[in-house]
Parts: C-alpha cells; structure tokens; sequence
C-alpha cells in the first residue's frame, strides 16, 4: 500500500532541528511509516515556515504534495471501506473463532478445530455450562488442518439435550499413538457488525459469544 511518506517528493525543504516531527508523534500510525492527515499538513505547514525565501517552493511543487497524500489517503480509505463492506456482508453467516464453545440449535450445532498434524482418531467431549459431560463423538481418522463436526444435540443416555451453548474439548492421536495438538474453534452467527475501531471492524456473534475484530475469523461458513 503507498504510504505518505513514500509520496512526498524529494522537493521538500529539510527542516531546522526541533521543527521535524518525532518518530513516535500522534500522526504517526503504531507501525510509524503512515502520516495521518494532521501530521502531514503539520509537516507541510513547517515546510513552507522554513523555506528558502531566495528560492521558496513553487505553486505546481505545493500543489504535486497535496495531490500525492490525497492519492495516498484515497487509497487508505477504500481499503478501510473495503474492509467494513467485507464485515457487513457476514452478517446472518456463521464464523469459525478462537474458542471451545459449541451452540446448540434446532438443527444442531457445528463445530471445528484445527490439527497440527493427520491424527488417526479424533475424539470430542462436549460438556455443559457446569463443566458435566453430556455426550462423546468419535470422528475417527482426519487430515492435518482446519476440520469441522456436527453434533445433532444427542445426549449420552441417548436423551436429546436442550438448545444453548456448550462447551467442547478434543483428543487426537497420530498414527504412533502420539497425542497430536487440536485447536478448538468456536462456530457462530453474525448478528452484527460494529464499524470503526483501531482494530478495525467488530462482529458481534449469536450464541452469547463475545464480540470479535474481523481479523481473527478463521473460516466463514
């Protein structure tokens, strides 16, 4: 992505000691290589302060500055555009996320994880909110990666458990009886969106879930 700092062109004025801005200045986004708009005009303001009066900096130089971090910010704001677009469009889908909780509906509940490597069995307790196991699948052999499972809410003593959020753990083993490391992920909706943020968008998810940046969904399904 073009940053302003790579926009500027080589005709800006090297400022006296004390009037360039610090590395770590507000303008300065957390990696310090982006201007934001204040800082840049911060900038340009100090430029023309201390400009070569005998030589001062000519109207198409000062127009080209603002043309070129207009450009850069244009393209920073598609991005972000692009980004909230991309977080509104997953509402009423379900996400895979950190997480160990499984949601119950009426028409079952899904969830996943991810193996470390191909596992030979591959076993999941679900338990309920007081930490009680209320039933066992085993999914058998599967690949090394992102794996999903479905549980139709059947109980152990083959009763059919009521809707709601549980909790699920796994036990993997490779094919020389080695425990293969599993990472469970959370499965939920996407009941909403909340734009804006230094971390980005935010999805609030169904199932009592708490809210999460668009950046740590794992699979979308």
């Amino acid at each position: 992505m073009t940053t302003a700092a790579s926009a500027m062109p080589a005709t800006v004025t090297a400022l006296p000691p004390g009037t360039q801005l610090p590395t770590n200045a507000n303008g300065l986004t957390s990696t310090g290589q982006t201007l934001s708009q204040n800082a840049f005009l911060q900038l340009l303001t100090a430029q023309l302060e201390h400009q070569d009066p005998l030589d001062p900096t000519s109207a198409d130089a000062f127009a080209s500055e603002l043309a070129e971090f207009s450009t850069a910010t244009g393209v920073q704001n598609l991005e972000t555009s692009a980004t909230g677009q991309q977080a509104v469009g997953l509402v009423g889908q379900k996400v895979a996320v950190s997480g160990n909780s499984l949601i119950l509906g009426q028409g079952g509940a899904t969830g996943a994880f991810n193996l470390s490597s191909a596992a030979s069995n591959v076993a999941v307790t679900i338990a309920n909110a007081a930490g009680t196991t209320v039933a066992q699948l085993n999914l058998g052999a599967m690949p090394a990666g992102t794996q999903t499972f479905s549980w139709s809410g059947g109980g152990a003593n083959g009763t059919t458990l009521a809707p709601g959020t549980y909790n699920f753990s796994l036990t993997a083993i490779g094919a020389q009886g080695a425990a293969v490391a599993a990472t469970p992920y959370a499965v939920a909706p996407v009941t909403g969106v909340a734009l804006g943020g230094q971390s980005g968008p935010t999805l609030d998810l169904g199932g009592g879930l708490a809210p999460v940046p668009l950046s740590s969904v794992q699979q979308v399904f």
